[in-house]
């Protein structure tokens, strides 16, 4: 059947009006009727009324009968365009933190992206259990952490650090340099980053001391500096965002330098169909990461 013939019959039926289905259409009064009547013909049945005098048309038991018929037809047609539109790409489901989604991977991946214009991502996020569990379950493709858990079916690689920066609000009287004795528990924005974090964490604070907020991520942090005394270790890769959203904060250093974050690739050890595709990611990341913190290094030198 002529998704043409289709597409014109549908416009009559969506405008009742010949003039407006051919103004719809940018195509004349007489193509429409034509296009009408080679459908009719076609099926061999009549689907409009049409009274002299009348701009308004009807739909005859036929016509009726043929609407959903003929929207289905023209949804089928779509699809099969875009399937062929669709076998041109590849396309990648990444899932990660919040943080590493909307620091590191959003300032690394629009590069990959002009770099590789036929593959297509989809970025999904959630915590360390629904990263792994994804991964497991083959609805995501790469899922990037900075915790490291053995699972069976995940293979995990690491593919780069990301260092830890102590920031507090732009107008706070810390002096530049600090230790953590001179840091208050109860002034804390608490990210509890990963395990080797939170143990070295324990060893410089008390544990028992509540902090003045517990957040999951970075993102969640910029608002809070505007006490007087509240300060937080970020990624640098958060830190980065936050200049260059223009948030306001100070980094100060810290004598007890807290451990780098590794960041871990992972993906499924039998997820052969997109093997290459995941594999190619992996390094670019791995490398990306690299050359960002080398330059971000060379900056601050």
């Amino acid at each position: 059947m002529n998704p043409e013939l289709l597409q014109t019959f549908l416009k009559i039926v969506k405008y009742k009006q010949i003039s407006q289905a051919a103004d719809s259409l940018y195509i004349t009064q007489a193509a429409v009727s034509n296009r009408l009547s080679r459908l009719e013909s076609q099926l061999g049945v009549k689907l409009i009324n049409r009274v002299k005098g009348q701009a308004n048309v009807t739909l005859t038991k036929y016509g009726r009968r043929l609407v959903p018929i003929a929207n289905e037809w023209m949804e089928l047609v779509q699809e099969t365009a875009n399937l062929k539109e669709l076998a041109n790409y590849d396309n990648l489901t990444v899932i990660s933190s919040v943080d590493i989604n909307t620091s590191l991977l959003s300032l690394l991946l629009p590069d990959f992206m002009e770099d590789n214009p036929l593959l297509r991502y989809t970025i999904n996020t959630g915590n360390t259990e629904k990263i792994y569990t994804s991964i497991e379950n083959g609805t995501a493709d790469l899922g990037i952490s900075f915790n490291k858990i053995s699972r069976y079916q995940v293979d995990s690689r690491k593919i780069g650090e990301e260092r830890l920066f102590l920031i507090t609000g732009a107008d706070s009287d810390y002096p530049d340099f600090v230790t953590t004795t001179m840091l208050s528990r109860s002034d804390e924005l608490f990210v509890p980053w990963n395990e080797d974090y939170v143990n070295w964490h324990l060893m410089c604070w008390d544990d028992s001391i509540k902090p003045l907020l517990q957040a999951d991520g970075a993102v969640q942090v910029p608002g809070y500096l505007r006490f007087p005394k509240a300060w937080t270790i970020i990624p640098e890769s958060c830190v980065q965002i936050m200049a260059h959203l223009e948030q306001p904060y100070r980094v100060l250093q810290l004598l007890e330098e807290p451990p780098a974050l590794k960041l871990y690739a992972l993906k499924k050890k039998d997820r052969h169909l997109k093997q290459a595709s995941i594999d190619r990611l992996i390094l670019q990341l791995r490398s990306a990461i690299y050359k960002y913190h080398q330059q971000q290094q060379n900056h601050e030198a």
